[in-house]
């Protein structure tokens, strides 16, 4: 029952004590966790000069091998022999896994040719044993030897190859195992299904996870957290919080893990009124103090841009993780406060003395950039080369972002240079981007098709940084060849981004004519290419067109009534400039104000 204290005292009270009373309380203590008491308590009854039997020797081995001492494992292997148990099933299948633990592969190995003809359960620690020391191809291979031995695998045989496949990450194999698993009817068994559902999890095969869950008869905790957690990473919050209901009208109970999910779904969907009731939740379900759920919640709180909440969190926990500070920094990063951001980034260095890692100085360099300010980056630049860090590359792609937003695309390249065989796709990504942002279009699209002939496959945001890249330079041509080719791919869904940008090309180009067959398209950014093409061209009567077909949208943006108001200045319609800055002043709308690009300074 746990109760080990109580275990104690009536241990300390009995007056006479034999074999079996020192072998409960062997085996107790290695069951409870507390596998050095075990190992005491065991010398104790050794120095009095008690004979283990074998069920003493299954409860020290046990305590040895979560010690993972292996001397002491020789020592007990020594007086197994000594006493003839060697052969005996049981002892030996703990024996091999004290072996297993401690990473003797080879003991381990000669123990298990000597009980393998005594049933299952030593081969399922043999494959076990191989599993944990990452030898995942001989567990596979010691599994066709057991069918070929007459034996069939059981719950225990899944889980270990299981477990293989998530860390091997082959879909194939995955579903061999899937298969096996049907074939011998082990579904019946909640832990197996729960370990295919976290191992399609793995590979984001969400369509296989609802394959597994909805049919189970039975639905643990663990289940439902392993499909919300999936469905929270791809994005489908929605239906995590759906999920989520459906869990609590079954009658299950719900853990912190359930709760971190829940409150990431309400992040992701900018949810605050839920977002805080499940706060509510996780205080009445006693998790309050618990920092991983206290994390989640800065980052939800943040991410519905409720910052006083955020900060709120933030400062009343007592213990703060890497994890809290990079929360917290991402958060005021999230809402615009790039030098709060950075400030934070100072305190975390300086006062708190903590140790910074990749992830938060991605995040202090993302403000860098946001700020514009080149000499600041090159000191974080210098920060990662001192906490040696510049390999991860995460940083390599936060530096060349932040290098082109700074204006300076020489440093950001050298980067991309020295990352060689490192480059992923956010990579490529990056280094486009930065070319087409300062200017260089022609550069971007080198590099957008020498992307493709080292056999990279460009995806949604790489189309819309290279098509934002020619209508920066004026490639009209250019631009929409990629554009057909996007559409006679049809590998990517097509989103209103790409068609803005299509009509931003247009309009720069002085194609506003076919621009405006866009006008029944998709939403604010089509009608914003148009009207910032209606400025460049003085083209009014579109302008107006765009202004009254987007009315409702356009009076919240500050941006385009100042460009339509630049406008109808331009053309001597100096009433309606006015009215419109009168507008802005009424509803209280600020245009955001820019960053100098020589200074990073407002």
């Amino acid at each position: 029952m746990g109760r080990v204290k109580h275990a104690d005292n009536l241990f300390e009270k009995m007056p006479e004590k034999n074999v079996v009373i020192w072998s409960i309380m062997v085996h107790g203590y290695s069951k409870n966790g507390l596998h050095k008491k075990s190992v005491e308590c065991f010398i104790s009854m050794r120095n009095i000069g008690l004979m283990p039997n074998s069920f003493t020797i299954v409860g020290i081995l046990v305590g040895v091998s979560e010690l993972r001492d292996l001397i002491l494992g020789q020592s007990v292997h020594g007086l197994i022999v000594k006493l003839g148990w060697e052969d005996y099933s049981f002892v030996g299948t703990s024996l091999l896994e004290v072996y297993a633990k401690c990473g003797n592969i080879i003991d381990c190995s000669k123990i298990f040719e000597n009980l393998k003809g005594q049933g299952l359960v030593p081969w399922n620690a043999m494959i076990s044993a191989f599993v944990h020391n990452e030898l995942y191809e001989e567990a596979f291979l010691l599994c066709n030897r057991s069918r070929k031995s007459g034996l069939f695998p059981d719950s225990m045989t899944a889980l270990a190859l299981i477990q293989s496949c998530v860390a091997m990450e082959s879909k194939c194999l995955c579903e061999s195992v899937h298969a096996m698993v049907l074939k011998f009817g082990l579904v019946s068994h909640v832990q197996v299904n729960n370990s295919l559902l976290f191992l399609y999890s793995s590979l984001m095969e969400l369509p296989a996870v609802w394959e597994i869950f909805n049919p189970m008869e039975e639905k643990d905790v663990i289940s439902w957290s392993t499909v919300m957690s999936l469905l929270v990473h791809l994005e489908y919050a929605s239906d995590a919080i759906k999920l989520f209901f459906h869990m609590r009208d079954s009658g299950n109970e719900y853990d912190k893990l359930v709760l971190m999910n829940l409150i990431s779904a309400c992040g992701t969907l900018g949810n605050l009124k839920m977002g805080k009731s499940v706060h509510a939740q996780v205080i009445t379900h006693g998790f309050g103090s618990d920092l991983p759920l206290l994390n989640t919640m800065i980052t939800m709180y943040a991410r519905c841009e409720d910052l006083n909440s955020s900060k709120t969190v933030f400062y009343r926990s007592t213990m703060k993780s890497m994890v809290s500070w990079t929360s917290i920094i991402s958060g005021l990063l999230h809402n615009g406060r790039p030098r709060e951001a950075l400030d934070m980034f100072v305190r975390v260095r300086i006062e708190e003395n903590i140790i910074t890692d990749s992830v938060v100085l991605v995040s202090a360099l993302a403000a860098g950039g946001e700020m514009v300010d080149l000499e600041l980056c090159m000191q974080l630049h210098c920060h990662t080369i001192k906490a040696g860090l510049t390999n991860y590359t995460s940083i390599q792609n936060c530096l060349i972002s932040t290098y082109s937003k700074c204006g300076d695309v020489e440093p950001a390249n050298n980067v991309f240079v020295q990352m060689a065989s490192f480059r992923d796709i956010v990579s490529w990504n990056a280094i486009i981007n930065g070319y087409g942002i300062n200017g260089h279009g022609e550069t971007a699209l080198s590099l957008f098709y020498e992307f493709k002939k080292t056999g990279g496959i460009p995806d949604i945001a790489t189309y819309l940084i290279i098509l934002s890249a020619c209508s920066h330079s004026g490639l009209v041509s250019e631009g929409l060849l990629i554009f057909s080719q996007i559409i006679e791919e049809n590998r990517i869904r097509v989103g209103a981004e790409h068609y803005s940008c299509v009509a931003n090309l247009l309009a720069r180009a002085g194609y506003l004519p076919d621009v405006s067959k866009f006008k029944d398209g998709e939403g604010k950014a089509i009608w914003r290419a148009i009207l910032n093409g209606c400025v460049h061209n003085g083209d009014l009567r579109l302008a107006e067109f765009a202004a009254k077909k987007f009315d409702e949208l356009i009076q919240k943006d500050s941006g385009q009534l100042v460009l339509l108001s630049n406008l109808y200045a331009s053309v001597g319609r100096f009433q309606d400039a006015e009215a419109l800055r009168l507008s802005m002043e009424t509803e209280k709308l600020i245009k955001d104000p820019g960053f100098s690009i020589l200074t990073g300074n407002l």
